[in-house]
């Protein structure tokens, strides 16, 4: 640890160091104050001039397709993150058309006055440029435009001498990047498409609807679900009143048959009856009469010999009456089967109308269903024709108001706070600068006497003769000026 002797020589150098260089020190301090602060007091002033823009989610994250194929009435919404679309909106920023574009409209000259002047020093290519080119490196440096964190907000900051020229910049810097901001996300021609695709589908349409009505003239079509019903039950009825007909003439049938095949068997009294249904009431007397002979000549035989009188007249009574009743029953016999003829061929005739008639019904009803199917496909292409009609009428609406919306400069930015002429310069800072002049003039002159002190090889007090020569001294004379 070192001894309070040794800390208070340390501490009488240090003061000894500062004491012997005042002078330099203080006309060092004094002019690296007075540089800095008359140089704060001379300077001119620089304003910067700041405005604040929103960045909303707007048309351009929007896709509208433009077929129907595409996606139809339904619009694609297309949303980058935050962070892209406002990089995206600062990069527009910086661009140099949109600066260079600033520049044209406010004027190079009217910015910096002084780019006609030649400079003193020319560095490089910068003699050979415009004032135009000029302005925009000069426009560059001073420019500064940065995202507000957490938010979707740009702050566009410029600097300048003259606090009116730094708003008038960055109010038309804004005014032109909303221009190209509309310019890059306008659907360009899109009205025009749309306009042109909707007299094509207007005259599709037209042709399809007259082709539709022309049909229904030519097929005479006023109700087809109507005419089908009405069709539809007169078959049903055909083909009942058609069955029973074919019933009809199958019973018909088989009672000629059986009539044709009892022809040749009238002599046989088994046949005798058979025709009952055609046979009048003096074929039954007859046939009663037939049944008494008989009964009578059985009684006579039981009692008789067949020689007899008796049974001789009764056999001839009974062959009279079967003869009678052959005679009559075969005449019957044949009006029943030329009735039963006469009925089954009326049957046939009128089954053969029927089918021809079900059979026209049938091929009209076919007709029908194939003019159906004709006149459904037309429908359809009409409501196709109709939906794809209105679906561009629609898209052509929204072009025509993206358009209205684009001449009246409607963007999703919107400037939140316009820029204004500033009132006080942001430098220079004469306070801080003073203040910074002395704590630099302070450091700066410590320093100096310290250097000085450093590069000294004199001997100013028997202090350092015995500190550094390690010689005690014996008489010191004292310089007299």
């Amino acid at each position: 640890m070192d001894s309070p002797i040794e800390l208070q020589g340390t501490l009488r150098d240090l003061l000894y160091i500062i004491f012997k260089h005042k002078r330099k020190m203080l006309i060092l301090f004094l002019s690296i104050v007075l540089t800095i602060t008359i140089g704060s007091l001379l300077i001119a002033p620089t304003y910067e001039a700041s405005s604040k823009i929103l960045i909303k989610f707007g048309r351009e994250n929007v896709y509208m397709p433009t077929t129907p194929a595409g996606g139809g009435g339904s619009q694609v919404l297309l949303d980058p993150s935050k962070e892209e679309r406002i990089n995206s909106a600062v990069e527009m920023f910086q661009g140099r058309n949109i600066l260079e574009q600033v520049i044209r409209d406010v004027g190079a000259t009217n910015i910096y006055p002084d780019l006609d002047k030649k400079p003193w020093i020319s560095l490089g290519t910068s003699a050979k440029l415009s004032p135009a080119d000029r302005a925009l490196l000069i426009l560059q440096k001073k420019l500064s435009v940065e995202a507000v964190k957490k938010s979707t907000i740009i702050e566009i900051q410029f600097q300048h001498k003259d606090p009116a020229v730094a708003a008038q910049v960055v109010n038309k810097l804004v005014d032109v990047f909303l221009d190209h901001h509309l310019k890059v996300y306008q659907e360009t021609g899109g009205y025009n498409f749309f306009s042109s695709q909707v007299s094509v589908l207007e005259k599709k349409l037209k042709d399809s609807e007259q082709e539709l009505k022309g049909f229904k003239n030519n097929n005479r079509i006023i109700s087809l679900e109507e005419q089908k019903s009405v069709l539809l039950k007169q078959i049903s009825d055909l083909e009942l009143e058609l069955a029973k007909t074919k019933s009809d003439r199958s019973e018909a049938g088989g009672k000629f048959l059986a009539l044709k095949q009892s022809s040749a068997g009238f002599s046989d009294e088994r046949t005798l009856g058979q025709e009952t249904d055609f046979n009048q009431q003096s074929m039954s007397v007859i046939r009663n009469k037939v049944s008494e002979l008989r009964l009578e000549e059985e009684k006579l035989l039981s009692s008789y010999t067949e020689q007899s009188e008796n049974v001789i007249r009764v056999r001839k009574e009974l062959a009279q009456a079967r003869e009678l009743l052959a005679r009559d029953e075969k005449t019957y016999h044949n009006k029943a089967l030329a009735t039963v003829g006469q009925n089954l061929s009326a049957l046939k005739s009128k089954e053969f109308q029927q089918e021809t008639v079900l059979a026209k019904c049938q091929a009209e009803l076919n007709k029908i269903n194939s003019v159906e199917i004709q006149l459904k496909e037309l429908d359809r292409q009409v409501k196709i024709n109709e939906d794809n009609y209105q679906l561009y009428i629609k898209k052509m609406e929204e072009a025509r108001i993206s358009n209205a919306m684009d001449s009246q400069k409607i963007a999703s930015i919107s400037v939140v706070e316009p820029a204004l002429a500033p009132l006080t310069p942001i430098k220079p800072k004469v306070l801080l600068n003073i203040i910074l002049s002395l704590l630099l003039g302070g450091f700066a002159s410590i320093g100096l006497a310290f250097s000085l002190e450093y590069f000294s090889h004199t001997f100013n007090r028997p202090e350092d003769v015995e500190q550094h020569a390690s010689m005690r001294v014996l008489a010191a004379i004292r310089s007299i000026k």
